[in-house]
């Protein structure tokens, strides 16, 4: 049988590899070079044999055909052939080598510089490479892709046996040196996994690197040596975790410990607060000369308590221990004298006394800066999209960054700008990017609004499904379109795919003014005005989102002059003052046969007239669940949420509110949406108290950082924030400790009166329940009671401060009480 596309595909459906094999050893080299050449125009135009690409039978074809390792690696490297599982690679090096191919080492390590650090290889497919490398004895590239796709298959099997599958491997020298080097790698070690027995989530890799250095396969000295520089070069937390494990096996003695004892009090020094603490038991326990002073000085202003306690213990013993050294460790001891934890004050005070007796210390540290009063206007929305290729740049832009604000410049371009030229600069990107043909969202409706604006084919399909979701939210029926307020985006991109053919407008009315999605009643007018001189329609949903977007205030004159039904009622709603302020009502949630609580808000409509907006019912009605979705699938970008409805941030903070009380209640991320509530308008109820009050409380710092960007603008709400975190944080939904390093943050920013408001509120309801961190709390009330010179009575406080004991609760509450000064009768 010849060798052409007929007998290729009659292979193919047959499933006969070993048939295919034969033909391609049969043939000569121009009937092998030619069936290549065929099968890859296949390739560039899949409308030529639509279904999905037989992988290991175009493989084969490859290396038969290809005339150099640069032009295969070319060919396995598409996306169509990417899976290199499924290839045969005893079938395809025996063609290799029947054809005398001398680069089969080179194009293994072509195809392994084209893994990337975020592909999941799977372990077949480094087989395959593999292979290839050992066919020509090959040396792989030492890239993060081929160091993790060689540990991810060395990882499959017991972890108790890693190390026998490492020593075994002709890559453990020249690729483990890079583990130590690559930053960020540590954070993608595979974890132990399965051993038999139980699940095991400690890395294995650096039990199996101490095992092989143990037996004497790795130098001890090159090992220790590159994990102490690795961490010394510093990295994320989790990144450098596998690499402080394996630290902590190798157990350096005392004369490895002083070989590298600069390096240690780096670390103690300047170190993440994990590593901080290992050199710091590492120089401790090896018993090396305590570090330099000038090293204990910073290590005494490092904000973790623990470090700095066992540090200043470390100095005492060394002053009894060395008289000669009692100037130098007095010198750096003053650092933690001033300190504002006053339990590390009170103890360097006390080293200083006992060694410098006389010495006196200031009555307070310095006052903390006032936040400034200027307000500033949120930033005007870019300048609009000016031509096709632009538009073209800011579509492939969205693909990877939906921000809400490049979403509407690009919906103002489709509308706006001329049709000509949108086809050729924009039919390649809807054509390479495989999110244009999902089943629905924003990308596949983006894609058929730009078809129909540019006059390309629609999927009539795609066109069916928009039309319908379109109409449905036109009449009002199907209120199932809009889980949260973030989906109107979705709905208005889809009426524009309906809309941009056949009514097409010069403009549309809801595109932003500013970036927090208000529009200006002013131009909102004046595009009313333009619409009615053109005798057009505004499409409905585009028409109420304008209306929800416009903020109260001054009626401009030219809404009066607006005459058409449209501008009328347009004109009606900024006389009337817009949307009226929902009613929000506070909610608890509680888990069945759990001791869990979250609290979040309801909504409903205050409307008393039977003027609404279709998507009024939609967007101010939030009916919770008895029972929490603890989830935490947040299906929307808060920018977009946001500027739905940037006059009401209630009603957003809202439909928010289950995802932000994640960030405390089950180490969820992101509270981004926190400082655009403050940007945004409108009148502030449980709703935005609340998703302060949790994002106070956030497991990550980033987000309790976010929490206090939005609190210092929204100071006036102070007293209110402190009710609500005295209730979350007294059984402990919420972190009392967690709360108090983010209110030391606002403390630091200049928002010390709110932050004392904060506390006020919060203690008498935290001082009955007594719960974990709360004299977290207490220490930084007396701070900033000392800082403002407050004066005033908490019956509850007095009632702790008089217990017997000396816990540190009780401590904290006497220092409290001694500050504010007043007793309560």
């Amino acid at each position: 049988m010849a060798l052409t596309t007929v007998a290729f595909d009659r292979c193919v459906r047959e499933g006969d590899l070993g048939g295919l094999t034969a033909l391609l050893l049969d043939a000569d080299e121009p009937a092998r070079r030619s069936l290549l050449e065929r099968l890859s125009e296949r390739l560039r135009d899949p409308l030529v044999a639509p279904g999905p690409v037989p992988v290991a039978f175009h493989a084969l074809a490859v290396i038969a055909g290809a005339p150099s390792a640069a032009r295969a690696a070319a060919l396995l490297g598409r996306r169509e052939l990417r899976q290199w599982h499924t290839i045969p690679a005893g079938r395809f090096l025996a063609i290799a080598r029947a054809r005398g191919l001398p680069w089969a080492g080179d194009l293994g390590v072509r195809l392994a510089g084209r893994i990337r650090a975020g592909e999941l290889l799977l372990p077949a497919e480094w087989d395959f490479v593999v292979a290839l490398l050992d066919e020509g004895e090959a040396e792989p590239p030492v890239t993060e892709g081929v160091v993790l796709a060689w540990l991810r298959a060395a990882h499959q099997g017991r972890p108790s046996t890693l190390a026998k599958r490492l020593r075994a491997s002709r890559f453990l020298d020249p690729l483990l040196p890079a583990v130590f080097t690559i930053d960020g790698l540590g954070a993608r070690i595979p974890a132990a996994g399965w051993d038999g027995a139980t699940w095991d989530p400690v890395p294995a890799l650096p039990a199996a690197i101490a095992r092989l250095t143990a037996e004497g396969r790795l130098d001890r000295a090159v090992v220790l040596a590159a994990t102490v520089d690795r961490l010394v070069r510093g990295d994320r937390p989790a990144a450098l975790r596998p690499f402080a494990l394996l630290h902590d096996i190798l157990a350096p003695v005392a004369d490895e410990v002083a070989e590298h004892a600069s390096s240690y009090a780096t670390l103690l020094a300047s170190g993440p607060s994990p590593i901080a603490g290992l050199a710091q038991r590492t120089l401790r326990g090896a018993g090396v000369v305590v570090p330099p002073p000038d090293v204990s000085a910073e290590a005494l202003a490092r904000p973790e308590k623990t470090l700095v306690k066992a540090q200043l213990t470390w100095l005492g013993q060394l002053c009894r221990r060395d008289p000669a050294q009692i100037p130098a460790v007095l010198e750096a001891v003053e650092v933690a004298a001033g300190s504002p934890v006053l339990d590390i004050r009170e103890r360097a005070r006390a080293l200083l006394s006992r060694y410098r007796p006389g010495t006196t210390f200031d009555a307070a540290p310095p006052a903390a800066a006032a936040p400034s009063e200027v307000v500033r206007p949120p930033a005007a929305m870019p300048e609009g999209v000016r031509s096709a290729a632009e538009l073209a740049e800011e579509v492939v832009a969205v693909l990877r960054e939906p921000a809400g604000v490049r979403w509407e410049r690009i919906m103002a371009a489709v509308v706006a700008l001329p049709a000509d030229g949108l086809a050729e600069a924009l039919g390649p990107v809807l054509d390479r990017h495989e999110r244009f043909g999902a089943p629905w969202g924003r990308v596949p409706a983006l894609g058929a609004a730009i078809r129909a604006r540019a006059g390309l084919p629609v999927d009539p399909v795609v066109r069916e499904r928009l039309l319908g979701a379109v109409q449905r939210s036109w009449t009002g029926t199907d209120r199932s379109l809009i889980d949260t307020p973030a989906d109107v985006l979705t709905l208005r991109i889809a009426e524009l795919a309906v809309q941009v053919g056949r009514s097409p407008l010069p403009e549309l009315l809801a595109t932003p003014t500013d970036v927090t999605g208000s529009v200006d009643a002013g131009v909102l007018a004046d595009r009313m005005a333009r619409l009615e001189a053109e005798g057009r329609e505004p499409w409905p949903l585009d028409y109420q989102q304008a209306l929800l977007r416009v903020p109260r205030g001054p009626v401009p004159e030219r809404a009066g002059q607006l005459t058409s039904p449209h501008g009328r009622r347009l004109a009606r709603w900024l006389t009337g003052g817009g949307l009226p302020d929902p009613i929000t009502t506070r909610f608890e949630q509680r888990r069945a046969g759990a001791a869990f609580r979250r609290v979040v808000v309801n909504v409903e409509s205050a409307r008393t007239d039977g003027d609404r907006l279709l998507l009024e019912d939609a967007l101010v009605t939030v009916t919770r669940s008895p029972h929490p979705d603890l989830k935490g699938l947040q299906t929307y970008r808060p920018d977009v949420l946001a500027m739905v409805l940037p006059h009401h941030r209630e009603v957003t903070a809202a439909w928010a509110l289950p995802d932000i009380a994640a960030l405390a209640d089950q180490d969820a991320r992101d509270a981004s949406l926190l400082p655009m509530l403050a940007d945004r308008t409108g009148p502030i109820g449980p709703a935005v108290i609340l998703a302060v009050a949790y994002g106070l409380g956030a497991r990550h710092a980033a987000d309790r950082i976010a929490a206090v960007d939005a609190f210092l603008p929204l100071a006036a709400c102070a007293p209110a924030v402190g009710a609500a975190l005295g209730d979350l944080c007294s059984d402990g939904t919420v972190k009392p400790s967690r709360v108090a390093g983010a209110l030391t943050e606002a403390f630091h920013a200049g928002g010390g009166t709110a932050v004392w408001q904060v506390i006020e509120a919060a203690l008498p309801a935290l001082l009955v329940a007594g719960p974990r961190g709360l004299p977290d709390l207490l220490e930084l009330g007396t701070r900033v009671a000392g800082d403002l010179g407050v004066r005033v009575a908490i019956p509850e406080l007095a009632v702790v401060a008089g217990r017997a004991g000396g816990s540190r609760l009780l401590r904290e509450a006497r220092r409290l009480e001694a500050a504010i000064g007043v007793r309560a009768t």
